[in-house]
């Protein structure tokens, strides 16, 4: 990078997200998970004795092997960057073009297991958005609904990481997406 931000812009429970320009001149985020993290977890989850214990407990009827096993995936999925920046690229080019539905492109050359760098996307956080008048949430709102449902039916992924943090607001109801670590494929059969 020709220039980074050291402070983050974001952070999570894996990683945080820095500003930064690219050499040829274009600003980006860059998500950076914490050293160890993926390592750290992964040692957790071979260790599920207890939440097998307190899932039977709290939901006896259900089946805790399998819950246990989807959390388990879902959680290795969301360590795993590059499986991240080939959801989000499949997002933004589902959406490219759309009115009120942003997904920042992904600059794949910037871009490794623990590292993910996209387009920097401009807009409003949620806590400022709350003070708009509500004719604009009311549009943000319906951008919300078409991202969540096409998405699902129409791109059989569904975003499963949908809370105010990972959106930008911008006026008119544009509304741009973030994070796509925890996605879910669909197939024909489990839509129907």
């Amino acid at each position: 990078f020709k220039e980074w931000d050291p402070l983050p812009i974001a952070a999570a429970s894996i990683g945080q997200v820095h500003r930064a320009l690219t050499h040829d001149g274009r600003a980006v985020a860059v998500k950076v998970q914490y050293p160890g993290i993926a390592e750290t977890i992964g040692a957790d989850l071979g260790n599920v004795a207890l939440l097998r214990s307190l899932l039977r407990v709290a939901a006896p009827s259900q089946d805790v092997t399998g819950l246990i096993e989807e959390l388990r995936i879902r959680i290795a999925e969301e360590l795993d960057y590059q499986r991240e920046a080939g959801n989000q690229k499949l997002f933004a080019g589902y959406f490219a073009g759309h009115p009120t539905i942003g997904v920042p492109d992904i600059v794949d050359e910037l871009c490794t297991a623990r590292v993910i760098t996209s387009e920097l996307a401009a807009g409003a956080r949620y806590a400022e958005f709350l003070s708009w008048p509500q004719e604009e949430k009311d549009l943000a709102a319906e951008t919300i609904y078409r991202f969540t449902f096409r998405s699902l039916y129409e791109l059989q992924a569904f975003n499963g990481d949908p809370h105010p943090g990972n959106y930008l607001f911008e006026p008119g109801g544009r509304v741009t997406f973030l994070d796509y670590g925890l996605v879910k494929h669909f197939t024909d059969e489990e839509l129907r």
